[in-house]
């Protein structure tokens, strides 16, 4: 997938969750906002980690003024979602604050989306080649494993190590784990995450 491609898949999915927390909300199933909240979080955080640490810098530096500007905005447009994320996370999901924020945060987020797709991304599949924007594609499927693989806990990765039967895993420290892990999965040798 082209990075256009994988950011429009995360987009989706996105999507995807917000219509089951409507639907949960709607029938009052708090358990169940609760879940998709937090599942709908954990895609926002890492489609922003990746936007930001791939897509956003390689546009910004190929595209001039005007692409410089809304990558800036993209970005302030990711913080506003963060803020409301911790709001949302302090607040009970009975509260009726809880399902208002998340509105809220999801008329955001399908704002936010909906302007890259009909505003930055023409300008960046004009901008790319189609090797270009392939190349980034596959950054942008590395880095999310990047993120995953530093946002899992000791166990998680001692787990994860276990299942790709790395070897002298028992030993290793968490930054040890986490760069075996991480290069297993991406196939070569990586930095300590």
């Amino acid at each position: 997938m082209d990075a256009i491609e994988v950011l429009k898949s995360d987009h989706d999915k996105a999507r995807e969750l917000f219509l089951e927390f409507r639907a949960a909300s709607s029938d009052g199933d708090t358990e169940k906002m609760a879940d998709v909240t937090e599942r709908i979080f954990r895609e926002l955080e890492l489609h922003t980690e990746i936007e930001e640490r791939v897509f956003y810098p390689a546009v910004k530096e190929a595209g001039g003024s005007e692409l410089a500007d809304q990558t800036d905005e993209s970005n302030e447009e990711h913080h506003v979602v963060d803020v409301l994320m911790g709001e949302v996370r302090a607040l009970d999901p009975s509260d009726d604050a809880y399902a208002a924020k998340m509105k809220v945060l999801i008329e955001n987020v399908e704002h936010h989306a909906s302007e890259e797709e009909k505003e930055m991304f023409p300008k960046v599949r004009n901008l790319f080649s189609d090797e270009k924007l392939s190349e980034l594609g596959a950054a942008l499927q590395r880095e999310k494993q990047v993120v995953r693989v530093e946002k899992m806990t000791v166990e998680d990765l001692h787990e994860a190590a276990a299942q790709l039967e790395i070897d002298g895993r028992s030993g290793m420290n968490r930054s040890e784990l986490a760069s075996a892990v991480l290069g297993t999965l991406t196939g070569g040798s990586t930095e300590n995450v």
